[in-house]
């Protein structure tokens, strides 16, 4: 045990916090969460859509006529299928606060940049002859989600050619006396004209090409596989909740970490859901955010498990009441209670279960999808904190959902119980302890 907590605190803890104060990963993780509480509304638009209640649809139309069902989703296509150009916008400014530059500026530029790299036309079909219309930006498609990882090397390229042009001084200089706006305007003049140049020559060098465009080249080889072998199946998902269960055993809140690096990923997996879902198919994919976020009983961990055993099977008056404490926090998913008060971080024994028990259930949840004995994610972004059982109904759109987090609960508690025992049972010797003290005190 003391070689495993050596190793945690003097090996993989310096490790960890320096990947988690990586900049560029950092702007990309902080990017996606700026744009998060958009994608949650784009979301409650489509559950009013598609409420998973019978007859829902036929109601909309009996109340509202046949054009509400397309009315009451536009929220949706201009949060989830335009997403990219957000994504673009604030990565560019994040990354730009973070050297202290104009991030306005970068922000803009990688948006101007990001189109130039994008096809500006689209096909339509009229009479079953198929037309190209120039000049149009398409709602969905490689300005939606399937254009994510052009857009995060876009934000992260156009923003370190900008501070290099800034931090180099080569810019306008306006004279002492000019309104600062102003200054930074023209002083963003310079460096935006050889971005916009570049990103014109890169897009004309792919013309050149059997790819046509960056997107394509990128989604071939960098998205697709990555989907398929790391994003998309069960080995991925399993070294997902390791990953972020082992990050929380050091403190290091492992899901900011980890779901960063594989949101881009992610996105284009739900988004295809929520497609299918909308032509009345059911959804082909397994692994979505939102699968995790089923897993996440009660936080990272998850820890609901955790405060049922302190609450109702603990001897120990310590860990009886942490376990009333902690509940109202567990069920909206907030651990902190658990994971410092008991302590799981940097205990060795609360370690072990602390990633057992989410890799136990990743297996237990995908299989049981596999099989289609539960119905999977509908691509639904719901805020992280909607209680567990609600939540899983909410995701999958099924009642299957919220049966599936029930189980898993009681099989995150069986992993838990030898270990709280044998933590409860040192904690009930120590109260006793200082019982026993304090009496042989008031003796003498």
């Amino acid at each position: 045990m003391n070689k495993i907590q050596d190793f945690l605190e003097n090996k993989f803890a310096p490790f960890a916090t320096k990947l988690a104060g990586q900049r560029h990963l950092a702007a990309i993780r902080d990017g996606f969460i700026s744009f998060m509480p958009f994608l949650i509304i784009g979301s409650l638009f489509i559950i009013i859509q598609d409420f998973p209640a019978p007859g829902w649809q036929e109601l909309q139309v009996k109340l509202f006529g046949e054009e509400f069902n397309q009315f009451i989703i536009l929220p949706k296509r201009v949060t989830y299928d335009i997403m990219s150009l957000y994504i673009v916008a604030s990565i560019s400014y994040k990354l730009a606060q973070s050297y202290r530059i104009d991030s306005f500026s970068a922000a803009m530029l990688g948006i101007a940049s990001f189109i130039l790299l994008t096809p500006i036309k689209t096909t339509i079909d009229i009479n079953g002859t198929t037309h190209t219309v120039s000049r149009v930006i398409t709602v969905g498609g490689w300005y939606g989600t399937n254009g994510i990882l052009v857009a995060i090397i876009t934000a992260l390229v156009v923003t370190e050619m900008f501070n290099y042009f800034i931090k180099k001084g080569i810019i306008i200089k306006m004279p002492e006396g000019v309104p600062p706006a102003v200054s930074r305007a023209f002083s963003a003049l310079v460096p935006g004209f050889v971005i916009i140049d570049t990103m014109l020559l890169v897009r004309l060098l792919f013309l050149q090409t059997p790819y046509q465009y960056i997107h394509d080249f990128i989604y071939k080889l960098v998205s697709l596989p990555m989907q398929s072998m790391v994003a998309n199946n069960l080995l991925g998902a399993i070294g997902t909740v390791f990953s972020i269960s082992l990050l929380w055993s050091i403190g290091l809140n492992g899901g900011t970490i980890v779901n960063g690096i594989m949101r881009p990923f992610w996105v284009p997996l739900q988004d295809a859901n929520l497609a299918a879902i909308e032509a009345g198919k059911l959804p082909p994919n397994i692994i979505t955010e939102q699968f995790f976020d089923m897993i996440w009983i009660g936080g990272a961990g998850a820890t609901l498990a955790v405060v049922f055993l302190l609450m109702f099977r603990a001897k120990s008056k310590q860990y009886r009441e942490l376990g009333k404490m902690s509940l109202a926090p567990g069920l909206f998913n907030i651990n902190e209670p658990i994971m410092f008060g008991l302590p799981v971080v940097l205990n060795p024994i609360g370690i072990i279960p602390l990633i057992l028990g989410p890799v136990a259930i990743t297996i237990v949840n995908y299989e049981a999808m596999a099989l289609n004995l539960v119905a999977r994610p509908t691509g639904v972004i719901i805020p992280w904190t909607t209680p567990p059982i609600i939540q899983g109904f909410l995701i999958t759109g099924h009642i299957s959902g919220a049966i599936l987090q029930i189980v898993d609960i009681l099989i995150v508690m069986l992993i838990w119980w030898p270990f709280i025992a044998i933590m409860d049972k040192k904690r009930v010797a120590e109260e006793n302890e200082k019982v026993y003290n304090k009496g042989e005190s008031l003796k003498l």
